[in-house]
C-alpha cells in the first residue's frame, strides 16, 4: 500500500489573506467588507495551492 501524501500547509495563504483583508477593511472603513475580502482571497489562494501541489505530485 502506498502512503498518503503529507497534508498541505496553508499558513502562508492565510497570513496574506488576513493582511489584505485587514488593509481593505481599514482603508475602506468597512470592516465587514475587509473580512469578506480576506475570506475570499484565503479560499482562492488555498484552492490554487492545493491544485498546484496535486498536479506537481501527479507528474512524479
Amino acid at each position: 500500500m502506498s502512503t498518503p501524501p503529507p497534508p498541505v500547509s496553508h499558513t502562508t495563504e492565510m497570513v496574506i489573506a488576513t493582511v489584505v483583508g485587514a488593509a481593505a477593511g481599514l482603508l475602506s472603513g468597512n470592516y465587514l467588507l475587509g473580512g469578506i475580502v480576506g475570506i475570499v482571497i484565503g479560499i482562492g489562494l488555498s484552492v490554487a495551492k492545493t491544485l498546484y501541489l496535486d498536479r506537481k505530485r501527479r507528474r512524479r
